[in-house]
């Protein structure tokens, strides 16, 4: 085994404690172990400062199981190597199943404070593999994984051979780190032709492990679901997928059950993909969903490559988790235009209160230039309710010439809460603001709600109605949902969602009026009578 090291600091008073493998264990009990003792070693925050979030030990079987291993000569890749669990894992598949008699592991883990644990659990993969009759080589190179990789990015294909074919791999296996990164950092602008928003390491390991792939081989990665929609990886849902294929993703019912000691906002899937000179657009990719990390009641579908990757719509990903989702597809895809193209536009609410603290107000009655802010508590079903206390968050917002650029003009708008939970039972909620019953000329709107407006306009309220409406509908916010993996509601998501033609929107509008008076308004019940729809929709 070959190690490169640096300089190893002691990492848990002044001795690293790694522990000794018994002789009943198995590496992966083991490398489970060991993974442990360096969390016990370094605190959390400085784990999740460096983007460390360990796989755990069930997750890392999973994975491995994802390969197709075949060949007795393999070329295995870990590009974020940590205390090497999931290497681990695909050895003990290795062992189990007797196949591969030459395996080369190569390992990238830039912390030098890690690398002791990382190298052991190496050792005793390597050991328990050549008392097999395996012959293995490892290499453990403590570097920067897309810094050491800049000769295979260019101003003509971001990705050249050089000639390097012996670095090239049959399976890549990965857990990469997650941080966002500063779009003038020299990882970004060795990687800029993929970026266009704010860019996260993450994005930059499935890159150039994409790359790094030989033809015909595999890719197995835990990510943030985020680089599926959105503006931000657009390019590089784009050249990724024209470089591989998915095969398989595997979606997780709550975000909180992957890394369990760890605090964790973003929605993370596994994936699977082939290298291949041959885009398969007609053939499927399997779903698996499961309650949490331990894999059980495991539900599985098998989905038309067509339906999942949307190569109209900024080659979206969506991820269906049952039949129904594939049922709201196909009614959903035939709606005739985006929202967008509609001519309705969704904007961020101005005010970052954290930037205007000058500003703010606790009350509207201590200023005669105060007006209105209206926060994510404000939104109350189809209504808007101001004032309305929570948590003593400033109800006002002072309008001077200083803060004109936070404040918006009274008109009808559209409220669509930012932010939700995957675990709550809908994640788009939108509520209306009718300038006719809302005394007060300006508006200051916090910057976790997003406004719905007409540029140029304003929205009619047939048309705020329809919207909120349609917005509201259970089907609607399911089809959100296989969009959409983040807590926050991305403006462009709402902008490139597809929408019915805009007759059938002020239709749907003055339908929700007339059922105004009832006690609860059933938008899905509406929607099926006005677009003909004949779908049951579970909530």
């Amino acid at each position: 085994m070959i190690v490169e090291k640096n300089n190893i600091p002691t990492v848990a008073n002044g001795v690293l404690q790694i522990p000794k493998r018994t002789v009943s264990e198995s590496i992966l009990e083991y490398a489970a172990r060991v993974a442990g003792a360096y969390a016990k070693a370094v605190d959390s925050e400085t784990r999740k400062k460096k983007g460390q979030f360990f796989s755990p030990r069930q997750i890392s079987v999973f994975m491995a199981g994802l390969f197709d291993i075949r060949q007795a000569d393999i070329h295995l890749l870990d590009p974020g190597g940590g205390t090497g669990i999931l290497t681990a894992a695909f050895c003990e598949r290795i062992l189990r199943e007797n196949v591969v008699k030459n395996l080369s592991i190569d390992m990238y883990e830039n912390d030098p404070a890690i690398l002791p644990f990382l190298e052991a659990t190496l050792e005793a993969c390597q050991t328990a593999l050549k008392r097999r009759g395996c012959k293995v080589q490892i290499r453990i190179l403590n570097r920067d994984f897309i810094l050491s990789n800049q000769g295979f990015f260019s101003e003509t294909d971001m990705f050249l051979n050089h000639g390097q074919a012996d670095i090239f791999y049959d399976f890549i296996i990965s857990n990469p780190p997650y941080y966002k990164l500063n779009k003038n950092s020299l990882h970004s602008r060795t990687m800029q032709q993929l970026i266009s928003g704010q860019p996260n390491i993450y994005m930059f390991f499935i890159a150039l492990a994409a790359r790094l792939l030989k033809p015909g081989g595999e890719m197995v990665f835990i990510t943030p679901r985020s680089f599926c929609s959105g503006s931000y990886y657009k390019r590089f849902r784009e050249w990724f997928l024209n470089t591989v294929n998915l095969t398989h993703i595997h979606l997780f019912e709550s975000r909180k059950a992957v890394f369990h000691n760890d605090d964790i906002l973003q929605e993370n899937i596994i994936f699977k993909a082939l290298k291949t000179a041959r885009k398969d657009h007609t053939g499927t990719i399997t779903v698996t969903t499961s309650a949490n990390g331990d894999f059980e009641n495991l539900s599985r579908l098998k989905v038309a490559h067509e339906k999942i990757v949307r190569r109209d719509c900024e080659s979206y990903i969506r991820i269906p988790a049952t039949p129904g989702d594939i049922e709201v597809f196909d009614i959903v895809d035939q709606w005739p235009k985006t929202f967008q193209e509609l001519g309705f536009q969704i904007s961020t609410g101005p005010v970052v209160t954290f930037r205007a603290t000058d500003f703010l107000l606790a009350d509207i009655s201590r200023d005669s230039r105060a007006i209105p802010l209206l926060w994510m508590h404000n939104l109350k079903g189809l209504d808007v309710v101001w004032p309305l206390a929570k948590n003593g968050k400033p109800k006002a917002f002072l309008n001077v010439e200083a803060s004109a650029k936070w404040v918006l003009p009274v008109k009808n708008y559209v409220l669509l809460r930012r932010f939700t939970s995957k675990e709550q039972k809908r994640r788009l909620y939108a509520s209306i603001l009718f300038a006719d019953g809302f005394p007060f000329p300006s508006v200051g709107i916090e910057n976790h709600v997003n406004y719905i407006h007409k540029p140029g306009g304003t929205l009619s309220v047939d048309e705020c109605f329809g919207i909120a409406a349609i917005l509201n509908s259970t089907l609607v916010d399911n089809y959100f949902r296989t969009v959409n993996g983040n807590t926050q509601v991305n403006a462009s998501d709402i902008r490139n969602l597809p929408f019915p033609d805009i007759n059938a929107v002020v239709e749907i509008g003055g339908k929700v009026q007339e059922c105004r008076s009832l006690a609860e308004i059933n938008y899905d019940d509406i929607l099926a009578t006005m677009l003909d729809i004949d779908i049951e929709i579970p909530l």
